[in-house]
């Protein structure tokens, strides 16, 4: 089965304590997929997972709520309908509490495509 990449966030410099939005991406056909993140930042970063009904960061709501990911490290969740319900977009915020002064955060929606 062949494997689908979003990228949300890649190469993205963090520079501030701001709330940063990635990109919106598309959970297709009601099934698993799996959200990596690697946080290549000096800081540790505060990451949610939003969904939404249409393609936009408004009016969006929160499927995983907030998680650090530590500076240097890699993690990853995979949402199933099941377990944070479904909604066709998805997206990621990030924060820093400290600003990074090196960096940068790469998030990837990874989903196996169904077969014809």
């Amino acid at each position: 089965m062949p494997v689908s990449y979003q990228h949300l966030f890649l190469g993205y410099e963090i520079r501030d304590i701001a709330t940063h939005e990635s990109g919106v991406g598309e959970w297709p056909h009601l099934q698993a997929i799996t959200i990596y993140i690697e946080n290549g930042h000096d800081q540790d970063l505060t990451v949610t997972i939003r969904g939404n009904k249409e393609k936009t960061t408004m009016g969006s709501v929160e499927l995983v709520s907030a998680f650090t990911v530590s500076a240097g490290t890699s993690t990853s969740y995979t949402l199933t309908p099941e377990t944070t319900g479904w909604l066709p977009y998805v997206y990621v915020t990030a924060k820093a509490a400290t600003a990074p002064t090196t960096g940068e955060i790469n998030v990837t929606v990874i989903t196996i495509e169904k077969e014809a």
